[in-house]
């Protein structure tokens, strides 16, 4: 059917709004990123907004030049990649549980993990029980209390009840336990689900900064984030700049490296690694997100 004059121009009106919005969303990215790559003291005379007017990497060598932040990225991408890894594992394991009726105590455990959806012990409850745990001040406090979540065993669990029950009762019959069950045909067609909330650990994982000031005080379990925020700390001037990096600039690149200039190159490095890994996830995570709300 050809569409109306009212479709033509609602479809138009669709098309310029998401653009805006778009717009709106990359627009400071590539700002930063235009900054980052120009020379920190023609950035200051401002109008850096679309493109870079003199191009340099100096604000990036003066980035790198510090071993705290290869130092940092390790921390950041080992807690990532670890934290990631266990807690879908055993979300998952724990999800595929209560998914099944004949569990005993599931009511029990759904009441559990509810509760703590609204309850919480407080700031110094929680430290108390990491001192205890020997938590603080170890790279363990960035995996070990984010490996259960109840939203994300939740969202499992309502995609896993979504499943066909002739598969599984199929594989029982030809002898295959729970485990195998869960691992040869539950995993391969949960696949969305697992990616979306993969997505979720890794950006909360890559993103987090508070944890390591409130319960580390070792410079070097520093993340990545929460060197971000010391930098983004730094005064506004080239003393503070210096103080950062630039040590393997030459004198007349110190010169042009500025506090600003360093904090977009390093707000670039931070988001970067995320920016790169969501385009690989987005099938899965549209998909997991439908699936996982309304067939739950």
């Amino acid at each position: 059917m050809k569409p109306t004059r009212g479709e033509n121009i609602f479809q138009w009106i669709n098309y310029l709004f998401l653009t805006v919005l778009c717009f709106t969303f990359l627009f400071p990215f590539w700002r930063i990123a235009a900054i980052s790559l120009n020379e920190g003291l023609d950035a200051s005379r401002g109008g850096i907004n679309f493109w870079v007017r003199k191009f340099t990497l100096d604000n990036y060598i003066a980035v790198f030049s510090r071993g705290d932040i290869l130092n940092a990225y390790t921390i950041s991408i080992g807690r990532t990649v670890i934290g990631t890894l266990l807690s879908i594992i055993l979300i998952s394991l724990m999800a595929y549980g209560l998914s099944k009726n004949r569990l005993k105590g599931r009511k029990l455990i759904n009441l559990m993990l509810i509760l703590t959806m609204f309850f919480s012990g407080g700031l110094i409850p929680t430290y108390m029980l990491y001192k205890s745990l020997y938590l603080l001040n170890s790279f363990w406090v960035y995996v070990v209390p984010s490996l259960y979540g109840a939203a994300a065993v939740f969202i499992f669990r309502s995609f896993f009840r979504t499943l066909p029950q002739e598969l599984e009762e199929s594989a029982q019959i030809d002898g295959a336990n729970d485990l195998i069950i869960f691992a040869r045909i539950a995993i391969p067609l949960s696949m969305p689900i697992f990616a979306t909330m993969a997505l979720f650990s890794a950006v909360g994982h890559w993103n987090d900064y508070l944890t390591a000031v409130i319960y580390t005080t070792n410079e070097h379990l520093l993340p990545l984030q929460t060197l971000l925020m010391k930098v983004m700390n730094i005064n506004q001037n080239e003393s503070g700049s210096l103080a950062f990096g630039a040590v393997n600039l030459s004198d007349a690149s110190r010169r042009t490296v500025t506090a600003e200039s360093v904090k977009m190159a390093m707000l670039m490095v931070v988001v970067l690694p995320i920016l790169v890994l969501y385009p690989f996830l987005q099938r899965y995570f549209v998909k997991g997100m439908i699936i996982g709300s309304l067939k739950g």
